[in-house]
């Protein structure tokens, strides 16, 4: 499977700054094109990946099998994944709406944030022609992260062309 990534994709996945060792988990892999893509980067570290359907664990795990010892997916929720004792570096989400009000996922992405990790959440929408309601977004969801318990650390907003994304930045507290 060698489909190209997308702008937003690989733009996320930049802004992530994967070095070699790092543990990563991404909330809602989809198809694994993130997860491939963070793959390329790693040296000893990994990634861990999770989604709800089991077509699109089935994707992932096609797509990345060429990547096996650094990933390992799981197809559950964020809330009911058995993430065993791991602690990550960083955990990012592409479009995961259960990460963008309070609750049960954001709680278990604040347990699993490593002393000092950090979380990315990408997010874009059809009407982002400027980059007006994507900073608005971010704004809105770094006010929601300071109330479930993290440092909001900085907006990050892509341009791509007629269309723009925002990503949020934060930290546990």
């Amino acid at each position: 499977m060698t489909h190209r990534a997308s702008d937003r994709l690989a733009w996320a996945v930049e802004a992530l700054d994967v070095a070699p060792e790092d543990r990563l988990l991404e909330v809602g892999c989809g198809h694994g094109v993130a997860v491939s893509l963070v793959c390329e980067q790693l040296g000893g570290g990994h990634i861990t990946a999770v989604d709800r359907s089991a077509k699109m664990i089935a994707a992932a795990r096609k797509r990345t099998r060429i990547h096996a010892d650094k990933v390992r997916l799981i197809q559950s929720t964020i809330e009911d994944a058995d993430l065993g004792d791991e602690a990550y570096d960083k955990i990012f989400a592409i479009h995961v709406a259960a990460l963008h009000g309070p609750g049960p996922a954001l709680d278990v992405v604040r347990e699993r944030l490593a002393p000092g990790g950090r979380l990315f959440l990408f997010s874009q929408a059809p009407g982002w022609t400027t980059p007006v309601p994507a900073e608005q977004f971010a704004a809105a969801l770094g006010d929601v992260l300071d109330g479930a318990g993290f440092a909001f650390e900085r907006v990050l907003v892509g341009d791509f062309g007629r269309a723009f994304a925002a990503g949020v930045v934060a930290r546990a507290r």
